[in-house]
């Protein structure tokens, strides 16, 4: 049975063991309706089946990690007999720990997209990887001062040992000067993105023209420099909205819009809605207690 152990609605974790007796337990993954929340496994014996709609079943042998972005559809199955531990967490807090990891840039292109670490790639890291998952449960069973600075630190640790043990950390076809590049880039980008700084003043400081910066964002990411900053600003601008108590005049100043009126239009341009509907939709949401994006099957 799937024990929950720890909800903390600042910062909206939810992190449980999991283990399947005489019969396997099934986890819906993106329920309809139910707030976006990022996802990771942990098989540490036995055995686990993923099933993401659209594409081949995928077994996951223990030990196996897996790295879920939000809104992924689908079944997660752990076998008969098996045990792990899973989590789930809310966009602010899963962006507010990458932002203050030291390898935040190679983190921030790993949260959104599907990532397995699996048997033999993963044996060296299941060890650390499965004390995160314990000392994040004793956290939430306790809750003891300081436990959501803990619970933070050990996040970051989970995401980097999964990161390691997916291989996404080795050098790959697309690294060299395109790769290095984006990576530079993206560390001024999120010491500067407060400035909305010009991008021709970033490709200056890089010692490259703004065409080379622009191929090296496309053939990266797929998001050309500006849109990346926007990214980075909106992201930020959720976080603040969600848990700052500043109006949303003062929150859109921190970030550089002098025109409060303008930084409404920008965020709802890319959001679909404005700051203060946003932010009321967040409290309400907290306040009616929304379950995480998973839920356990009998």
């Amino acid at each position: 049975m799937a024990e929950k152990l720890l909800d903390m609605p600042a910062l909206s974790v939810t992190a449980s063991t999991i283990a399947a007796g005489l019969g396997s337990q099934t986890w819906s993954l993106g329920a309809r309706g139910s707030r976006p929340f990022y996802q990771a496994f942990f098989v540490s014996r036995g055995r686990a089946t993923l099933s993401i709609d659209g594409q081949e079943e995928l077994e996951l042998p223990a030990p196996a990690a897996l790295w879920l972005p939000r809104r992924v559809s689908g079944i997660f199955v752990l076998a008969a007999g098996s045990e792990g531990a899973m989590l789930s967490a809310a966009e602010d807090f899963v962006w507010r720990t990458v932002g203050d990891s030291p390898a935040a840039v190679q983190l921030h292109d790993m949260i959104e997209r599907i990532v397995v670490a699996r048997s033999e790639s993963l044996a060296r890291h299941a060890d650390d990887i499965g004390r995160a998952f314990e000392v994040m449960t004793e956290e939430g069973r306790h809750h003891l001062p300081g436990g959501a600075a803990v619970v933070g630190a050990y996040f970051s640790v989970l995401l980097l040992m999964i990161w390691r043990a997916s291989g996404a950390s080795a050098p790959t076809k697309t690294s060299g000067t395109g790769a290095t590049t984006l990576q530079r880039f993206r560390q001024i980008v999120e010491l500067r993105y407060r400035e909305q700084p010009a991008i021709a003043d970033i490709a200056r400081a890089l010692g490259i023209t703004y065409d080379h910066l622009h191929r090296a964002c496309i053939a990266g990411t797929g998001r050309s420099p500006m849109e990346l900053i926007h990214e980075r600003l909106i992201a930020e601008a959720k976080l603040r909205l969600g848990q700052s108590e500043q109006s949303v005049e003062q929150i859109g100043f921190g970030l550089g819009f002098r025109d409060p009126g303008y930084f409404s239009r920008f965020f709802k341009s890319r959001t679909g809605e404005p700051p203060g509907a946003y932010r009321r939709r967040i409290a309400a949401q907290s306040e009616k207690d929304v379950a995480s994006s998973f839920a356990a099957w009998p």
